[in-house]
């Protein structure tokens, strides 16, 4: 839904305050015995209205707030991906830098998944592979399939994996199954969309996490947005509150004109 999609949404809305307001007036034809019914009836239109025209609006807030927010904002945000190391990641990174709103791209870590290591090899690795090349900054073994390595910015992770397999296959006889290199990728706040959007078209990327000052405006306020039930109640006391000021509108319009006139005496 767009911003003038809402924008309709809550004019309908509106009107629909209207209606119940335009029936309101009409209690001196009816009858102040029907009060009750004018009360009904606002609280029926603001609910249905509710559900209809407002709730809805609600999952459209945080996209165009982000939008706005784009077009004003002068931050920066990081797109983080994991590529596959079958992708040339060297040619990769370039091309990547020359997409329009890129400020930075840079590899630091490397996921390798392996075939089962026993403990006793998980202890070789860990002490061993950091010296096999200076460009491999720490190791970790979250689990018994699974090696991450922290490697310095500019790393060629071909390489790397390829040095790594050979050296392990030479040792131990395990293999790598996968691996992939983590990236990330900084850019404009204002073109932050079309780089992601630029970037999940491409074979071997996936995108794993974006972060920056629009995520987390984004995030505050979804945490901050009512639940859509206890906006569609608010709706219906709105619609009853309408049809009460229908229906009173003369004593309203009495109370206030007393009042204006105490203010100027």
């Amino acid at each position: 839904m767009g911003t003038l999609a809402v924008i309709i949404m809550l004019v309908l809305f509106l009107l629909a305050l209207v209606f119940v307001f335009s029936i309101a007036l009409l209690t001196p034809e009816i009858g102040k015995r029907n009060l009750l019914f004018v009360i009904f009836i606002g609280f029926i239109v603001g609910v249905i209205g509710g559900v209809f025209f407002v709730a809805p609006v609600l999952d459209d807030i945080p996209s165009i707030a982000k939008s706005a927010y784009q077009l004003t904002g002068n931050g920066q945000e990081v797109v983080e991906l994991n590529i596959s190391t079958k992708t040339n990641i060297t040619n990769f990174i370039e091309n990547t830098k020359q997409i329009h709103g890129v400020k930075d791209v840079q590899n630091d870590a490397i996921t390798i998944k392996t075939a089962e290591m026993s403990p006793t090899w998980q202890q070789t690795f860990q002490s061993r592979i950091p010296a096999l090349n200076s460009n491999i900054t720490s190791l970790q073994i979250p689990s018994n399939t699974t090696m991450i390595l922290q490697v310095k910015n500019g790393t060629d992770p071909e390489y790397v994996i390829n040095q790594i397999d050979s050296w392990m296959m030479l040792v131990s006889g395990l293999d790598m199954g996968y691996s992939s290199a983590h990236v990330s990728v900084t850019t404009d706040t204002s073109n932050v969309d079309s780089v992601v959007g630029n970037l999940s078209q491409q074979e071997g990327v996936v995108i794993t996490n974006v972060s920056g000052p629009v995520e987390e405006h984004m995030n505050s306020l979804k945490s901050a947005l009512p639940n859509k039930s206890n906006v569609v109640l608010v709706c219906g006391i709105l619609g009853v509150l309408t049809g009460l000021a229908g229906v009173f509108i003369d004593s309203i319009h009495e109370v206030l004109g007393r009042t204006k006139r105490k203010i100027k005496k």
